[in-house]
C-alpha cells in the first residue's frame, strides 16, 4: 500500500509540474536556460523529480516550490556535488560564486566522475581526505578575521558605550574613525580606519576552480646529496617556538568539517579517511568503489536529499563507453598506420 501511494505522488507531480511533461523532446530541450534573478536553471524540477532521493520529499518540494533546507541551490542548477566552472560539457552558465548551472542532471553527473578522475589520476589526491581539501576547501580566512576585528573594535565586548569608548581608544590606535557631516539634510558619512599589525596571522584559502586551477607536482630536478652531520657547537638548543594558538584554533572548526565530510566519504567502504580510495584503474576505468563516493559526496553537498543510484551508475557506464571507445579508434589508427607501411 505504501509503494503505491509512493508511485501515485511520483505521478501525480510528474503530472502537475508543467516543465516535466514530455520535457525529453527536442524543441523542450532547447529551451532549458539558465534564469539569474532566481539562480536558478528552468528545468530543475523535471531533473530533480528523476535524479535525486528520497522521491517523496523531492516530489513533494517540487510540487511545494519548497526552499532551503530542502531544496539547496545546487539542487536548482541539476548540480548535484556542487562543482564550479570549468567549461563542462552541458555547462549553461554559474551563479555568483562559481557554480555551475548544467542542462540536465546527467551533465552534472558526468561532471563529478571527470572530475574525480583528475583529481586521482592527474593529481594524485587518492584519500577522501585529499579529495575534500581541495573539493570543499577550509574557508578559514582574512574576510571573517578583518570582520571580527572591525566589530569588535568598534562595539567592545558587549556592545556597552564604555566598551566602545574604551575599544576606539585602545593602546596602538586600533580603530581610527570619523564623522562628517552634509549640508541641506542629508545623511553624512563615518569612515573607519582599522590598521592591521605585521604579526596578524595570514592563512592561504585554496582556490577551487574545483580541480582546474592544480598542476601535479614536478619531480625535484636537483641531484640528492647526504651532507654529513656537523658537530654542535652549543650545548644548549634554544626550546622551539610555541605555536600560535590563534593559527591552529582559526581553522579548528572547519578542519573538523573536513574530517567530517571525508569520514562520511569512506562510510561503508571498510576504508580510513588517509587511505586510498581506489576509484579509478590505470588506464582511468572506474572501480568498484567510485558509485559509493559520488553518492555519499552527492548527500553531504545536499543535505536532505543525494543523487540517486541510477543517475550515477548510468555516469559511470558513459564513462567507461568513452574510455572504450577511445581505445578502439586508437587501435584502429594503429592498423591503418602499419598496413601504410
Amino acid at each position: 500500500m505504501l509503494l503505491q501511494t509512493l508511485l501515485a505522488l511520483g505521478l501525480a507531480g510528474r503530472a502537475l509540474l508543467p516543465e516535466i511533461a514530455d520535457f525529453s523532446a527536442p524543441e523542450q530541450a532547447l529551451r532549458v536556460r539558465y534564469e539569474p534573478r532566481s539562480r536558478e536553471v528552468t528545468n530543475w524540477r523535471s531533473e530533480a523529480v528523476d535524479a535525486l532521493e528520497p522521491k517523496l520529499v523531492i516530489t513533494l518540494a517540487a510540487l511545494l516550490k519548497a526552499e532551503r533546507p530542502i531544496v539547496t541551490r545546487c539542487v536548482k542548477l541539476n548540480n548535484y556535488w556542487c562543482i564550479k566552472s570549468a567549461r563542462w560539457n552541458g555547462e549553461l552558465a554559474t551563479d555568483g560564486e562559481g557554480h555551475v548551472g548544467f542542462a540536465s542532471a546527467h551533465h552534472g553527473a558526468d561532471a563529478a566522475a571527470l572530475l574525480l578522475k583528475r583529481y586521482y589520476l592527474d593529481y594524485g589526491r587518492k584519500s577522501a581526505l585529499d579529495i575534500v581539501r581541495r573539493w570543499a576547501p577550509p574557508e578559514c580566512g582574512v574576510p571573517a578575521g578583518i570582520g571580527g576585528i572591525a566589530v569588535l573594535a568598534v562595539r567592545g565586548i558587549g556592545g556597552t558605550v564604555r566598551a566602545q569608548y574604551l575599544a576606539s581608544r585602545r593602546k596602538g590606535n586600533v580603530v581610527r574613525y570619523t564623522a562628517k557631516g552634509v549640508s541641506g539634510g542629508k545623511p553624512g558619512r563615518v569612515s573607519i580606519v582599522i590598521p592591521v599589525k605585521p604579526k596578524t596571522p595570514e592563512y592561504r584559502v585554496p582556490s577551487i576552480a574545483v580541480g582546474m586551477g592544480e598542476k601535479p607536482k614536478a619531480p625535484d630536478p636537483r641531484p640528492l646529496v647526504v651532507e654529513k652531520p656537523r658537530p654542535k657547537r652549543e650545548a644548549a638548543a634554544k626550546a622551539p617556538a610555541a605555536p600560535n594558538p590563534r593559527a591552529v584554533s582559526a581553522c579548528a572548526p572547519d578542519e573538523q568539517r573536513l574530517r567530517n565530510y571525508a569520514a562520511r566519504i569512506v562510510e561503508g567502504l571498510g576504508l580510513g579517511p588517509k587511505d586510498d580510495l581506489k576509484l579509478f584503474a590505470v588506464d582511468g576505468k572506474p572501480l568498484p568503489n567510485l558509485a559509493p563516493v559520488m553518492l555519499a559526496m552527492s548527500a553531504v553537498e545536499l543535505g536532505a536529499l543525494q543523487a540517486s543510484p541510477d543517475l550515477v551508475k548510468a555516469a559511470i557506464e558513459r564513462a567507461v563507453r568513452k574510455i572504450d571507445t577511445r581505445a578502439e579508434t586508437l587501435e584502429a589508427q594503429e592498423q591503418e598506420s602499419r598496413l601504410a607501411r
